[in-house]
């Protein structure tokens, strides 16, 4: 069972921690982003309101001020007020933190909202596509394909930020037959904490580079990117085979679909992932498991591929059409992704957007299993071993575990947290051992630096820790899960 889990994600309740921050301070580093022409969103403003308000409504925190930058020359000047003031300074790039890292994961950060620095550009020569730190993954691949149908592997949500999303990972419906969307990144500019703009690519600076690659939001502040493009795919197949099973029948499918992810038989291009859920969703008693993913080749090669598995999870019964939609849908690139992302209309399940601030009753949680590892997977081939410092590329699974309340309702850390944590336990005893995590899917509840950074970069993190004494010995650039010093 050692290959089972991967990396788990937990959507727990982060304890606040309010760092008592004073009016004056807070003022003081207006005053200084003021005196240095930064802009900003004031306090007390529609705009700080929005800019700070959390992807996650379970974690809400207060920054002490928000700049927006329009330059790189603004960043600099922004880490300057907060490391002439003391205060801890965040990167906000699109937001979507699960553990609100982009404004603080506490109370009293200066957050640095990059939304502005949104300039996709390909060279037509090279390929090389240069990206703003704050552009959205949606805006970036419709600039990607505007500018010669050119494509970076990346995540399925087009509301995340490019910068949070590369600089800690970043998989998605290509990972496993083109890799991660960092494998694919050439060169960063960056601010440090001492307000320099460096470059750091494998000839410059390269372990700044490193670090970047897996940890980035620990070590500076990054501007902007360049990326290896490849041609967009020709023909996408995106595909849903769904179960609803009872007990028996979840054990064996289990079986089933990992002897097949973990087996030659899964060629290369096959992107799946299962989504389990309670069965009350579509009035059922069981398990939803939802096999869904992306085929990039024919629709006659998918079919040729798939048939072991589906065959095989097909005699097991328990197949429920509840989707009201193809099992396979024949697609361009483009389409792709506005269909991976927009489950909503395809299914009558809650997607990942709604499931991630956490039960108002028991079956309102689902887990998400991505298989983005295999025999035939390029995530440990793609970029030579060590060669960045995200550590999970040898992991078959990628678990996303998400539980939910309405907007308007409090979440029951005794019902749910214990629940969903009693889960990982179980696994983790089965497995021997503490599971590695992904950063981008944060837990609050594992710890602050040490304790998480042994956990979302096992195997690195104590050189993460002798690079961020070099690089932030002032520790400009941290939350509660960043790497410690």
């Amino acid at each position: 069972m050692s290959q089972l889990f991967s990396t788990l994600f937990v959507l727990s309740l982060g304890a606040q921690r309010c760092l008592g921050h004073s009016d004056s301070r807070s003022e003081k580093v207006i005053q200084c982003l003021t005196t240095s022409n930064v802009p900003q969103a004031l306090p007390g403003t529609p705009e700080f309101a929005k800019s700070s308000s959390p992807h996650n409504l379970r974690l809400q925190f207060t920054p002490l001020a928000i700049a927006v930058p329009s330059t790189v020359s603004h960043v600099q000047a922004a880490v300057a007020c907060g490391r002439e003031h003391g205060v801890k300074v965040n990167a906000k790039s699109g937001g979507h933190s699960y553990g609100s890292h982009g404004i603080g994961g506490e109370n009293g950060h200066l957050v640095i909202d990059l939304k502005l620095l949104n300039e996709v550009v390909v060279d037509p020569c090279t390929h090389i596509a240069t990206v703003g730190s704050g552009a959205k993954l949606g805006n970036m691949a419709i600039a990607l394909d505007v500018q010669g149908k050119r494509s970076i592997p990346h995540g399925l949500c087009p509301k995340v930020g490019v910068g949070g999303h590369v600089l800690h990972g970043g998989w998605g419906y290509s990972t496993h037959n083109h890799g991660l969307f960092l494998d694919y990144l050439e060169e960063v500019q960056v601010v440090t904490a001492n307000s320099s703009v460096v470059t750091a690519s494998k000839t410059q600076n390269p372990d700044l580079f490193w670090a970047l690659r897996g940890a980035g939001m620990s070590f500076a502040i990054a501007t902007r990117f360049k990326f290896r493009t490849i041609p967009q795919p020709a023909e996408i197949q995106l595909f849903y085979i769904p179960f609803v099973w009872t007990l028996p029948q979840a054990k064996t499918g289990w079986r089933v679909f990992q002897d097949y992810v973990a087996s030659k038989a899964r060629p290369k291009e096959m992107n799946i992932r299962v989504v389990l859920s309670s069965g009350a969703w579509v009035g059922a008693e069981g398990t939803i498991f939802l096999f869904e993913g992306a085929y990039h080749g024919s629709k006659a090669d998918y079919e040729l591929f798939i048939q072991p598995f589906k065959d095989t999870a097909m005699a097991l019964g328990g197949f429920a059409d509840f989707l009201n939609y193809p099992d396979v849908t024949s697609v361009g690139y483009m389409d792709s992704l506005l269909y991976a992302n927009n489950n909503a209309l395809l299914y009558p399940l809650p997607d990942a957007e709604q499931l991630e601030s956490g039960p108002d009753d028991q079956i309102s949680w689902l887990w998400i299993v991505s298989a983005i590892g295999g025999p035939n997977s390029v995530m440990s081939t793609i970029s030579a071993p060590n060669s960045t410092s995200y550590s999970h590329r040898s992991s078959l699974f990628l678990w996303e575990l998400g539980d939910q309340v309405n907007a308007t309702s409090t979440y029951p850390s005794k019902a749910g947290i214990p629940w969903v944590n009693q889960f990982v336990d179980i696994v983790e005893r089965k497995e021997g051992k503490k599971l590695g995590m992904y950063y981008n899917y944060a837990d609050p509840t594992i710890g602050d630096h040490g304790a998480a950074g042994r956990r979302y970069w096992p195997g690195n993190y104590e050189r993460l820790v002798g690079l961020k004494k070099v690089w932030d010995e002032g520790g400009v650039f941290e939350n509660p899960q960043t790497v410690g010093r």
